[in-house]
């Protein structure tokens, strides 16, 4: 047994068809690392023609209110977008959106909506001063004077929960105060500040709540996890959300580099019995003191075997292309997990494992499919085609399961063989148990297994 399989291996090793593969992942993982490298520096923001604006303007009736209303807000935007222009830097950007932008706003509506000119006097005095704090990046200056603004809320007499929110906001401004965070999305220390205090109101909000939607449920869950997140961030001053290292790579390498286990899986099990028949050499088999169980039993351990070393080659592969690309200071933060309302911490490697082990049972059961298409019709191009078919039509199901409950997909099997969930430590999304999973699982390979056998030692091979 061991021999035999010793030589699927050499032969799998030695086909064209793998080396292929293989090289085209290797040029595709480095195509995935040079994306999350550059991935901070993609730009959502669509680029706004002041010119545009203007003529825009020109058009209006001002003695519409609708237009009225676009005309303002189209001057806000120009003048914005001159201020952003003239100071350039991610703090100065986020002082002009989050305090400059509000005074802009009610200077226009002073001048042509409520047309007070006391109070545009005042609003152009307030301007000038944020405008010079922005000039110095002085950011220390907002920070205190929040500082100040919640510490005044709070010697009123609030409900608990808004007091609850504002001391929370007010934790968050002596922590960046405290520790010197500017306002700057490239410190990620801010980027977890500004989430929290971006989102606590609708935290509260939804957590105090009565009778929540689905909707709402599913955005506090999220809104939840968040916060959770970023508190630890702040906590252990840790990078979690750094999508631009070799971690994330390694986070998202079930999905990234997926496809690419399912084409190494299906191509091997699709070809192992199939080539032997097409290729006349089932016969020289056959004349060897192996029983005909003992061989096709050396061929299924091969392709089960390699579905692991398939996986850590590829580990392997994104480790060096990755690390060459990113280092790998990166493989110590550990990767958290919230999950009702406990927040667990993984090895990257760890996680990676557990992660894989989820989707193993599609890639088995994808395997054993191929694995009898070779044998049953001695055919590699159709093994390999009705198994990506298997696949695509069970991710289609799969997307039904969600929104229509039929009974008859409790016992389809492309619905088990997912086990992703077990990682959040959430249910199935389509209500089954493990134990169901794994019982629907093991009926699926025994049946495939047993005509498998079956079909092959009856098999006559005198015309092959």
């Amino acid at each position: 047994m061991f021999n035999l399989i010793k030589t699927e291996f050499i032969k799998i090793l030695k086909k064209k068809s793998f080396l292929i593969v293989t090289f085209i992942f290797i040029l595709y993982a480095l195509l995935t690392n040079i994306i999350y490298q550059n991935i901070n520096n993609i730009d959502d923001v669509s680029i706004i023609n002041t010119e545009e604006l203007r003529n825009e303007n020109a058009l209006l009736d001002l003695n519409n209110p609708e237009d009225l209303k676009a005309y303002i807000a189209n001057l806000k935007t120009i003048e914005i977008l001159k201020y952003e222009k003239e100071y350039s830097h991610n703090t100065q950007k986020y002082l002009i959106s989050h305090y400059l932008e509000p005074v802009i706003s009610e200077y226009l509506e002073a001048e042509y909506i409520t047309k007070d000119p006391e109070l545009m006097q005042k609003l152009e005095l307030d301007k000038n001063q944020i405008l010079d704090l922005i000039k110095k990046e002085n950011w220390e200056y907002f920070v205190n004077q929040n500082i100040t603004t919640y510490e005044a809320k709070l010697t009123q007499d609030l409900d608990d929960q808004t007091k609850t929110r504002y001391e929370n906001l007010l934790a968050l401004e002596k922590y960046r105060l405290t520790n010197q965070i500017p306002y700057d999305e490239d410190n990620y220390l801010h980027n977890a500040l500004d989430y929290i205090k971006t989102d606590i109101t609708e935290y509260y909000n939804l957590k105090n709540a009565q009778n929540l939607t689905k909707e709402e449920q599913d955005r506090y869950k999220y809104i939840s996890s968040q916060m959770q997140l970023n508190k630890y961030i702040l906590e252990n001053k840790v990078d979690l959300n750094n999508n631009a290292n070799l971690r994330a790579v390694l986070k998202n390498f079930a999905s990234e580099f997926g496809l690419f286990i399912l084409i190494y899986v299906i191509m091997i099990a699709g070809s192992i019995v199939s080539e032997e028949f097409n290729k006349g050499t089932v016969k020289f088999l056959l004349t060897k003191p192996y029983k005909r169980n003992t061989i096709l039993t050396s061929k299924l351990l091969t392709v089960l075997l390699f579905i692991p070393l398939i996986m850590l080659m590829m580990i392997l592969i994104e480790l060096i292309l990755g690390g060459m690309i990113f280092g790998f200071s990166s493989l110590k933060v550990p990767i958290i997990i919230y999950s009702a309302g406990i927040l667990k911490s993984y090895n990257i490697f760890k996680y990676l494992i557990l992660s894989l082990l989820t989707t193993l049972p599609m890639y088995l059961i994808l395997g054993l499919i191929a694995f009898a298409i070779s044998t049953l019709m001695a055919s590699t191009s159709a093994a390999v085609t009705v198994s990506f078919l298997i696949y695509l039509i069970g991710n289609v199901i799969a997307n039904l399961a969600l929104a229509y409950k039929f009974k008859l997909f409790k016992v389809l099997v492309f619905l088990h063989w997912d086990l992703s969930y077990l990682l959040n430590k959430e249910p199935s999304p389509y209500g089954f148990s493990l134990s169901e999973s794994i019982f629907v699982l093991a009926i699926y390979s025994i049946i495939i297994l047993c005509l498998t056998y079956a079909y092959f030692n009856k098999k006559d091979v005198k015309n092959v």
